[in-house]
C-alpha cells in the first residue's frame, strides 16, 4: 500500500512540476540561426541595437527578449574576415506577437545575406 501511495505522490509531483517554455512568456523571444559556413562574431539587429555574439556555423544563438520586434529587420553581421549587411525590401509595421521566433541567416550564390523568418514551436 505504501508503494502505491508513494508512486501516486511521485506522479502527481512530476505532472505539476513540468512547465512548457512558453508558460511564462511575456515578451517576443528571438534567436539567430547561422545557416552558413562562417563564424559570426557579432550579429546586430539594427533597429534595436541588440547584439548576438559568437554564433558558430550551422548553430543557434540563445533567445533574446524584445518588447517589440519585426519579422524582417535590418541586420549587420561581423565575421572573422568580413562584414555583411541585410536590408529588408519589405518593411512591416506590425510588431510580432509574444512568442518564440528564429531569424535564419544564410548566404546566396553571390554572398548576399538572405534572412528567413521562422515561428518556433
Amino acid at each position: 500500500m505504501k508503494r502505491v501511495y508513494l508512486l501516486s505522490v511521485i506522479i502527481v509531483v512530476l505532472l505539476f512540476s513540468c512547465t512548457d517554455r512558453d508558460d511564462e512568456v511575456n515578451l517576443v523571444n528571438i534567436r539567430i540561426h547561422n545557416n552558413t559556413e562562417l563564424f559570426f562574431s557579432e550579429v546586430r539587429i539594427a533597429d534595436k541595437d541588440t547584439v548576438y555574439e559568437n554564433i558558430a556555423a550551422d548553430e543557434f544563438s540563445t533567445y533574446m527578449e524584445f518588447e517589440t520586434a519585426f519579422a524582417n529587420p535590418a541586420i549587420a553581421i561581423l565575421t572573422d574576415s568580413t562584414s555583411l549587411n541585410y536590408f529588408p525590401t519589405d518593411v512591416l509595421s506590425d510588431s510580432l506577437p509574444i512568442g518564440f521566433y528564429t531569424y535564419e541567416i544564410s548566404l546566396d550564390v553571390d554572398n548576399q545575406v538572405d534572412l528567413t523568418f521562422r515561428i518556433d514551436d
